[in-house]
């Protein structure tokens, strides 16, 4: 991947729409990431570890969790990326990567074409994981948000990341349900914007055990770029991110110094 000259920029100032993970004073290279359903900003955690010095972690971090608990949750996609836009502004100023994990990828993406056509700040490259292209996606029928409340939490807890007790704690399980049906919907209702590929590197990370997402489904994405594409197979299941960590290190590394690792 070939990513711009890094140069060093002041800190943005805090937001709660973003957490950053591990702030960085004059940081060369950033990482905005959208988690998967139900999460938060805290899911990229494992990550902190594998990356490389000057590169700062930033989460996206949607209202109805975490320290966001008492904010009303948002079932509208343009709508948390219209949210989203001017706190995310400040964070553009040096190369970023933007990554979608999972679900999470469907407004990490939207998010990058909507970067596009306003003309801003170019990602260095978009990395996903775990999902399947924009050109074969298919919303289950009925939809994940109008399960019945077991078949919901037992398909979420099946997709990893999320501890099967949760569903022995009442108080655990009604906050969880509430957030999921949210999320699910935000990402059910929010269609992939078709246009051209994408002017920009694109990173797929899956797991070769996901019986969720098979590797043609996330080779399609292939066809969403005009530039590199790459797609990276982990010994793993659908919930990956633990595993990723050090490739997204590999990743970061080669943008900061495109020599790195080869």
């Amino acid at each position: 991947m070939n990513g711009a000259a890094p140069t060093a920029a002041a800190r943005p100032p805090a937001s709660r729409w973003i957490a950053r993970l591990r702030p960085v004073e004059d940081a060369r290279l950033r990482l905005l990431c959208f988690p998967h359903v139900g999460a938060g900003a805290a899911a990229f955690r494992p990550w902190l570890d594998h990356l490389p010095p000057g590169v700062e972690l930033c989460a996206v971090r949607p209202p109805g969790r975490e320290n966001r608990l008492q904010e009303e949750l948002i079932t509208d996609g343009h709508a948390l990326l219209d949210a989203l836009e001017p706190h995310a502004a400040p964070l553009l100023d040096v190369p970023f990567l933007v990554v979608g994990h999972c679900s999470g990828s469907v407004p990490a993406t939207e998010f990058v074409r909507r970067l596009l056509a306003a003309g801003g700040p170019r990602p260095a490259a978009l990395v996903v994981s775990s999902a399947e292209g924009p050109r074969v996606r298919a919303v289950e029928d009925p939809p994940l948000h109008r399960l019945p409340r077991a078949e919901l939490l037992a398909r979420v807890v099946k997709y990893g990341g999320t501890a099967a007790a949760v569903l022995d704690d009442p108080d655990l399980m009604a906050v969880l349900e509430r957030i999921l049906r949210a999320d699910y919907q935000l990402v059910e209702t929010l269609a992939y914007t078709r246009g051209a590929p994408l002017p920009l590197p694109l990173t797929v990370i899956g797991g070769r055990r996901d019986e969720f997402v098979g590797a043609e489904a996330m080779a399609a994405w292939s066809t969403e770029t005009d530039r590199e594409f790459a797609l990276h197979l982990l010994d793993a299941g659908h919930y990956i991110l633990a595993e990723a960590g050090p490739l997204i290190g590999r990743i970061a590394r080669q943008l900061l110094e495109p020599e790195a690792d080869r």
